[in-house]
């Protein structure tokens, strides 16, 4: 990873408005200092994610996550930190402190293979309107694909035979290993040749947009139907969703989402207005993906031919599912028509009458669930017995406690048959997509709002009595902090030092606390004095805890007292005010 220095990554943050960067994404309203809106991390009704204009931070209440725009960017975009340094210095118009030798080959190496696809996808592109790709171009007219649709999702054709790939970035040795390395070439016995040759071909991006690979549907007769890159350093395909970085934004703000099964049906349906789909890169969908939509959307719709494929494949869904779910995800199934798809479909029906069908049509996860249960199982009491036996089994990979109980019930009652395993010990529930990893210090409910009020208005430093900075001295996580905090203000020249965003620089691990102190309600100025005492109060009987002197002890006791009476007064003054 490239190391930048710290006088650079200040400038670049200076520069940067994040209220700018999460706007793209994010509709924010005034409340208060802060700016709220609705989490783009996780499904929520109601706003919990806020944005700090004047410490440059965000953090959800909700889900917890929280920081700066580096770590927006990471988080949402999928930005390395390299990377994420590098968008907002060209943005800013700040050149990169780093000289070519300096730069990691592997930096290098990733730039040079997104150009390389970037290229090809390009050249495909090219060979779609050139003479050659005529029999691509009628079968994307026959299935309604338009112009804007070809441009926007970067369809292209790969010709038949061999060379396209060399016609188009040479033959020499170092690049056909490069072309090799990111897929689009393999080597035989007789050197490399294409690996995709005669076929429709689909790009495919990752969550910052970035082609990463390729899908290449055969025209006419041939196997495989669909061919996909192989895995690379770039393209891991079950980490992947087709149509997520084209359909993120609106499937977010629409609150709608439709898994469906193959390239062809997300871009039939966004012919028709409806950029809501996603699909698995032509293979059952795995755990990470499931993480990834449930993230897009709590509610989203699994559409799946109504034959035995199209209902295993909804099964194997279902399954893998099952640790994910939670009492606030509403996932829905629909099965459509035997022959039927969500592109011929709407080719047949339009949008309305597909609307209508997602909306009435589909059917809630646990309604799914058990009738699946009912068709593995058969009928008769043998069938009741191992519909109990797969749902008991299925049950104990279910994270959520209330969730799995409520399912129980429901499978008890339809079955007659009392489970056993799964009113044994309940597991801890699944950890929630994307929630930080980093050990959370514990914290009182006075030890929070005190720092927020010192994160929120630094000047507060200067007036605390010396006392003050032993509070944290047990807390192996807050007190490194707390005391850099001290330095910081002792060696500024004035009130208006950012301690805020220091300390998230020199702790990254702890940025999304500190992000958190900054973002809560405003901690008012009669707030805080009391808050001190309380503080002050804690650390005494802490002391007197750990056992002291007598000497010590009477003082100590005595300050505890006058603690109290200073709080009542500061009480009566806060009725008076009405806070």
């Amino acid at each position: 990873m490239a190391h930048f220095p710290p006088a650079f990554l200040d400038e670049v943050v200076a520069r940067s408005d994040i209220v700018e960067i999460i706007s793209r994404h994010v509709e924010l309203k005034k409340s208060g200092s802060n700016l709220m809106g609705l989490c783009p991390f996780h499904h929520e009704k109601s706003p919990s994610f806020s944005v700090s204009p004047d410490k440059q931070l965000y953090y959800c209440f909700g889900c917890g996550q929280g920081g700066g725009a580096f770590q927006f960017l990471m988080q949402h975009d999928g930005y390395s930190f390299p990377e994420a340094v590098e968008y907002l210095a060209e943005k800013a118009g700040l050149a990169l402190p780093l000289d070519a030798e300096s730069r990691p080959v592997d930096e290098a190496r990733q730039k040079q293979a997104y150009e390389l696809l970037s290229q090809a996808s390009q050249a495909m592109g090219r060979a779609l309107a050139g003479e050659a790709g005529a029999k691509a171009r009628a079968y994307l007219e026959q299935r309604g694909m338009t112009a804007d649709i070809i441009r926007d999702y970067g369809l292209g054709y790969a010709p038949p035979g061999y060379g396209f790939m060399n016609r188009v970035f040479g033959h020499d040795a170092r690049t056909n290993k490069q072309l090799e390395a990111v897929g689009l070439l393999f080597k035989g016995e007789r050197g490399y040749g294409d690996r995709f040759r005669d076929r429709l071909m689909f790009t495919i991006r990752d969550r910052r947009g970035r082609i990463v690979g390729f899908g290449g549907r055969v025209l006419g007769d041939g196997e495989p139907k669909y061919l996909n890159s192989p895995e690379t350093d770039w393209f891991h395909k079950s980490d992947l969703l087709y149509g997520f970085s084209e359909h993120r934004d609106t499937i977010r703000k629409s609150k709608q989402l439709v898994v469906v099964e193959g390239y062809m049906d997300v871009l039939g349906m966004a012919a028709y207005g409806l950029k809501l789909g996603l699909a698995p890169l032509g293979t059952a969908i795995g755990e990470r993906q499931l993480r990834e939509i449930f993230r897009l959307c709590d509610a989203p719709v699994f559409s799946f031919d109504g034959d035995r494929a199209g209902r295993q494949a909804a099964w194997r869904a279902l399954e893998r599912m099952m640790p994910l779910l939670k009492s606030e995800l509403k996932p829905r199934f629909l099965y459509l028509p035997e022959g039927e798809d969500p592109d011929s479909l709407l080719r047949r029906e339009g949008r309305d009458a597909f609307q209508h069908r997602l909306d009435h049509e589909s059917r809630p996860v646990l309604e799914t669930w058990l009738t699946g249960l009912q068709l593995l199982a058969g009928q008769g009491a043998d069938g009741r017995a191992r519909m109990a036996k797969k749902a008991d089994a299925m049950l104990a990979t279910m994270g959520d406690n209330y969730l799995r109980q409520a399912w129980r019930q429901e499978v008890e009652q339809v079955t007659g048959i009392v489970l056993q395993q799964s009113r044994r010990r309940i597991p801890q529930a699944a950890s929630a997509p994307n929630m930080p990893a980093a050990a959370t210090p514990r914290l009182t409910a006075v030890e929070e709002r005190y720092l927020a009020g010192l994160m929120q208005q630094p000047s507060r430093f200067r007036s605390l009595p010396d006392k003050a900075a032993s509070f944290f001295v047990d807390n192996a996580i807050i007190s490194p902090l707390y005391s850099r905090a001290f330095s910081i203000i002792a060696d500024a020249e004035d009130d208006k030092t950012d301690i805020a965003r220091q300390l998230a620089q020199a702790y990254p691990d702890s940025q999304t606390m500190i992000s958190r102190w900054v973002n809560q309600a405003t901690v008012q100025d009669i707030e805080f004095k009391s808050l001190l005492l309380d503080m002050e109060a804690n650390d005494i009987r802490r002391r007197i805890k750990r056992g002291m002197s007598l000497a010590d002890a009477i003082p100590a006791e005595t300050r505890l007292r006058e603690i109290k009476r200073e709080q009542r007064i500061l009480t009566e003054q806060l009725h008076e005010t009405g806070a």
